[in-house]
């Protein structure tokens, strides 16, 4: 009995055309990873040299002599712990409500069987079509003077949770993993006495924590390194995160303190993937 490790099995990986096949797969993987890797080493050398050096003609990987202290430097003066707060709060608070939204809108479709379901999904799934820069103006003046309540949620971090909260492919996304749990189990909760809303708390959210968990993580990487949105809510400075208050500041430090800085705010949602990245691989396959 052969095993099957990808598209090949150990039979076909021992031919001449296995081993070629295996090897292409393996340069592209090693050139992807090294693509995607580059921008996190160069901010983090270009931050250890002199701001002179980092416009040296040619690719100058490395600095001639490094300057840790360019990182002390960029925390201190860029208030990196005020940003940091910042972002934390936005993307906490922006992930918590897109996931209770769309679970429960999730739920609504899967499970309770509105009227007009087939037509609410394809309204959502026409959502997806539209990208965000299209409806980013009526977004805006819409944060400005909130129908009926007639409140502007600008300088608020209401007016970045709302949005945040609305996401049509996460709805999608929760549906169909939804629809994947037995109905055997919702029948026996039934039996038992457990309500839609018990049923939901206690049967279909910890049965679906995998996906919940893939999904929390990109959408806190997501909204950490949001900009435009952030840019036009947040116009007191110190609301802002880290990604529009490194913009704002670019004029006024020099070039090694702004990649200094660029790279400090890279590790968070780094750290955040490599110590999930077990849960969300279980979630992808899920």
């Amino acid at each position: 009995m052969t095993s099957v490790r990808g598209i090949l099995s150990d039979i076909e990986r021992r031919s001449i055309g296995g081993r070629i096949i295996t090897s292409f797969f393996l340069l592209t993987l090693v050139v992807v990873g090294l693509a995607y890797i580059f921008p996190f080493v160069f901010a983090f050398t270009a931050g250890l040299k002199t701001s002179s050096e980092i416009f040296d003609p040619g690719l100058h990987l490395f600095p001639r002599q490094a300057h840790w202290e360019n990182y002390a430097e960029a925390w201190r003066r860029f208030n990196m712990t005020g940003m940091f707060l910042n972002t934390i709060y936005v993307a906490l608070g922006g992930t918590i409500g897109r996931l209770l939204v769309s679970a429960m809108a999730a739920y609504s479709l899967s499970r309770l069987k509105p009227a007009g379901q087939t037509l609410i999904q394809t309204l959502i799934l026409v959502t997806l079509t539209v990208p965000m820069i299209a409806y980013l103006i009526p977004l805006y003046l819409t944060l400005t003077n909130l129908p009926v309540l007639h409140i502007s949620l600008i300088n608020k971090y209401w007016g970045l949770w709302l949005p945040y909260s609305v996401s049509a492919f996460h709805v999608m996304v929760l549906k169909n993993s939804f629809d994947q749990i037995p109905q055997d189990y919702y029948d026996a909760a039934a039996i038992d006495g457990a309500s839609p809303l018990r049923m939901f708390l206690s049967l279909t959210l910890p049965l679906s924590s995998s996906i919940l968990l893939v999904l929390g993580l990109l959408t806190f990487v997501g909204i950490w390194g949001d900009f435009l949105l952030p840019l036009l809510i947040l116009r007191d400075s110190s609301l802002q995160t880290v990604s529009v208050r490194l913009y704002t500041l670019t004029r006024s430090f020099p070039m090694n303190l702004q990649m200094a800085g660029a790279f400090l705010g890279m590790i968070p949602p780094a750290l955040a993937v490599l110590f999930l990245q077990r849960h969300m691989r279980g979630g992808l396959t899920f």
